[in-house]
């Protein structure tokens, strides 16, 4: 037999009674494809590095994207464009119409792929 309460120890199956309440669930799924994809990405960056050469030592990945270039993925055209603030020298780095534009598959991956 439940007892009289009053206040904040109000029995709540009372004041809720009638309204439906959804029941937690946790997706695991989620979690474990977003682990599958990272491990996915990391394969394919593993791939392009073992088949080209960079003279900074692929720094961008290796640093866990902390040292990586500023640029932005130009639209739907497939480039990545260096943005102004580069001011370093890069062997992977071109121009055209004022605009400079990256040509490292890898930079290329990552702004396509992880949005950076």
């Amino acid at each position: 037999m439940a007892k009289n309460r009053i206040g904040l120890q109000k029995n709540f199956s009372e004041i809720f009674e009638g309204v439906w309440i959804p029941r937690k669930t946790h997706d695991r799924g989620a979690f474990a494809a977003a682990a599958q994809d990272k491990q996915l990405h990391k394969r394919k960056m593993e791939q392009i590095i073992s088949q080209m050469k960079c003279s900074k030592g692929f720094e961008c990945c290796k640093s866990g994207f902390k040292n990586l270039c500023k640029a932005k993925k130009a639209a739907d055209t497939g480039l990545v464009e260096c943005l102004p603030e580069n001011k370093q020298p890069c062997e992977f780095r071109y121009s055209f119409m004022d605009k400079s534009f990256c040509n490292c598959q890898l930079r290329c991956y990552i702004a396509e792929n992880l949005h950076r």
